[in-house]
């Protein structure tokens, strides 16, 4: 059973934020350095049974039979995409603002005739509905995953199969973290030759994201070298809330780390694939909560990854589900790719009918 929380709200305001099956909400605080204020979504569920926050406001349509709500609302969506809110909001007390009435007033849109604007929306739907399609069956592919690991090893938290247990370091033959380059004098550069450099942000649950990568001046491997990393180590992040987060190095890119991620390089006694899915697994959530220390910003220490408690299946059945997961992985890979294929073609379709 869901606890809910629940609010008294004045039937006026009820009446005031009550929204409409069409509506465009629009975001009106909020936003970040990197993303600006001014998102869209549009609103398809029963009227009057939902409200909208002080965060957002709405914009609905004078008369849809001649403007349709969802062309207008892909013209919105294709603007903000574009950077055309950011003229438009301003920055107070760290929350940016949409100058929401400026934004209305001189914001102008392509308004072909309804027939158009239905065909350019229904397209859009129909290209949008896929790209959720693909993205719900790379999620059900992971969740596949975690189903055979628990059919396979049994709830970690209870370990009911009664499993052995290893400490990590039993299983390990490095463990140990890197630092920041900012007090060594290393540079930050574009150059792809030079240092990857792996932060907390990049270790996610089971896979390393690269979508935003830095690199530094050679020097700093030289500087840190116990922390180069190597095909095959074990990362896991020990500072802040993405403390346990824990993904395996598959790349033989030169490449370091900084001080919120440690490093375990481990024997061949443990599977790397058994190993990274137990890490990110409840029982690995429970002991790195019991083992934080009581400061302001959460964190392990290297003692503590060293300590952890790891439940030991015999070494075949640990590797039948690498096997497994490697098959999976590879019809993720299909579906990765064809998530990036209709992306694209959701993105080229947005420039085509609204730049």
């Amino acid at each position: 059973i869901h606890r809910c929380s629940t609010r008294i709200i004045a039937a006026k305001k009820v009446r005031e934020k009550s929204l409409k099956y069409g509506d465009i909400i629009i975001e009106k605080s909020g936003g970040s350095p990197t993303q600006p204020v001014g998102r869209v979504v549009f609103f398809e569920k029963e009227d009057k049974k939902y409200l909208f926050n002080n965060f957002t406001s709405v914009l609905r349509l004078k008369d849809s039979k001649i403007n349709f709500p969802k062309y207008v609302f892909y013209h919105l969506f294709a603007n903000y995409k574009n950077g055309s809110t950011i003229k438009y909001q301003n920055k107070t007390t760290g929350i940016l603002n949409l100058k929401l009435d400026r934004f209305i007033n001189e914001t102008e849109l392509l308004l072909p005739s309804l027939e158009t604007q239905k065909q350019i929306a229904k397209t859009l739907d129909t290209t949008a509905g896929l790209l959720t399609m693909r993205k719900q069956q790379l999620a059900e592919l992971d969740e596949l995953i975690k189903s055979i690991f628990y059919n396979m090893f049994g709830d970690p938290v209870t370990n009911e199969k009664e499993w052995d247990i290893k400490q990590l370091r039993v299983l390990s033959i490095l463990i140990t973290k890197g630092s920041s380059p900012t007090w060594q004098g290393v540079n930050y550069t574009d150059d792809k030759s030079q240092v990857l450099f792996i932060t907390s942000e990049n270790v996610r649950e089971g896979y390393l994201d690269f979508s935003k990568r830095k690199y530094l001046e050679k020097k700093f491997n030289e500087i840190q070298n116990r922390s180069i990393l190597k095909y095959g180590d074990l990362l896991v992040n020990i500072v802040g809330a993405s403390i346990g987060r824990a993904a395996v190095f598959y790349s033989d890119e030169v490449a370091n780390i900084n001080q919120a991620v440690a490093l375990v390089r481990c024997n061949k006694e443990v599977c790397l694939t058994y190993l990274c899915y137990y890490l990110n697994s409840p029982k690995a959530l429970q002991m790195y909560n019991e083992m934080q220390v009581d400061v302001a910003r959460a964190n392990l220490s290297l003692k503590n990854i060293g300590d952890l408690a790891i439940i030991y299946p015999p070494i075949p059945l640990q590797n039948q589900f690498a096997e497994i997961v490697a098959r999976i992985e590879a019809q993720k890979a299909l579906v990765k790719k064809a998530i990036d294929e209709t992306q694209y073609l959701f993105d080229s379709l947005i420039s085509q009918y609204f730049e």
